[in-house]
């Protein structure tokens, strides 16, 4: 197939919320924009529109109409979210016809499932399982899985293979080397409010006790002698957030940790700055944060499962953290050891060769293609 592939990329928490699924539908837009045989469109929440960059009209799961309206059908604002945006959206797809739509969002792929002889555009559906979900994955037409261990659990529940690419997510990696000179780390600590005489542990999710498990990084970096390190949660917070928090102020001390939201483009700040990346989660559907860090060239302390394997390789540090005192001990381990130059290049030179956008595009380009060429059902 020699025909360019319009693919339409939706996102609705584009612009509205920042986690792995919005950070890489941005990414992935940016990063196979100029893929030859391509033409892609990103459909987000908010923010500026462009000729292939389009705004959709809907409800925000953080306002205040979402989540009320979600109460009447049982479901959340993140689903109203996305049933909201579903009109806006087939109106463009009557418009612009598709190939292809490329989705994260399950309820709203759903949708588009359902509907789509009433639509009337023969549009192909790709789910992009990040989150992830499990088999069967009967209402879309194929899966990117973005680790083995998923494309494996779907085959052995009798998922047909033609159905289900091994695609990973894609990261931007910046040209050059991670920032090496101590000096300028010690003026982005000083530009950042963090200490400049304490080793920097970082760990980037959402700030709550389930799933990141905030509350054992919290737990571990206590239990570390004195001089302990300085903490940093960057996330999403909520509801779920202040009873971290406080766990952090009677644990660590006030002046001991800090836990923020910040924007998008402020987190490669805090990475910059830190000495090693924590995640007290216990499985991801892929880990982004893990790229992250390791861009930045920071050790990076996870817990020992097939996706984090996958993904960080021999890069990373992996130990059983549903035990308690098996993180304090390992960053224990890793402050005793001074970090290599040649080590934190090493790292980001990993990220680009694996997972670059440069060097994954292909295997998009050809993924979308084959999406246009199989039978589902064999």
């Amino acid at each position: 197939m020699n025909r360019t592939i319009k693919v339409y990329l939706s996102c609705t928490g584009v612009g509205i919320i920042n986690r792995g699924i919005e950070t890489f539908a941005r990414e992935c837009f940016y990063g196979l924009q100029n893929t030859e045989g391509l033409q892609i469109e990103l459909f987000k929440g908010a923010g500026d529109e462009k000729s292939d960059e389009h705004r959709l009209w809907n409800l925000p799961r953080n306002g205040k109409l979402a989540p009320f309206l979600g109460k009447f059908i049982r479901r959340n604002g993140y689903v109203v979210e996305q049933l909201s945006s579903f009109i806006p959206f087939v109106s463009q797809i009557k418009k612009g016809k598709p190939d292809i739509i490329f989705y994260s969002d399950s309820n709203l792929g759903f949708q588009l499932y359902w509907w789509r002889k009433q639509i009337g555009v023969p549009y192909r559906l790709l789910f992009s399982n990040g989150g992830p979900c499990g088999p069967p994955f009967i209402r879309t037409d194929y899966v990117q899985q973005v680790a083995p261990f998923y494309r494996e659990q779907a085959l052995k529940a009798g998922e047909p293979p033609s159905k289900h690419f091994l695609v990973p997510y894609g990261i931007n990696v910046p040209h050059g080397d991670p920032l090496l000179n101590h000096e300028e780390r010690q003026n982005i600590k000083q530009q950042l409010g963090l200490p400049g005489d304490r080793p920097i542990v970082l760990s980037v999710g959402w700030i709550s006790a389930t799933h990141k498990r905030m509350d054992y990084v919290v737990d571990e970096v206590a239990a570390l002698p004195e001089p302990r390190p300085y903490l940093v949660m960057l996330g999403h917070m909520d509801a779920n957030s202040p009873p971290i928090i406080d766990l952090a102020s009677q644990k660590l001390g006030k002046d001991g940790f800090i836990a923020r939201s910040v924007s998008y483009e402020q987190v490669a700040k805090y990475y910059q700055a830190a000495d090693i990346f924590v995640l007290g989660s216990l499985q991801e559907g892929f880990g982004r944060v893990y790229l992250e860090a390791m861009i930045q060239g920071l050790p990076c302390i996870v817990n020992d499962h097939p996706v984090m394997r996958y993904v960080l390789a021999e890069q990373g540090t992996f130990a059983d953290l549903s035990k308690p005192g098996v993180m304090s001990q390992a960053l224990s381990d890793l402050l005793e050891r001074s970090q290599s130059v040649e080590n934190r290049i090493q790292r980001r030179e990993f990220v680009r060769r694996n997972f670059s956008w440069q060097s994954l595009a292909p295997s998009y380009l050809q993924m979308f293609r084959d999406c246009l060429v199989h039978d589902t059902k064999g």
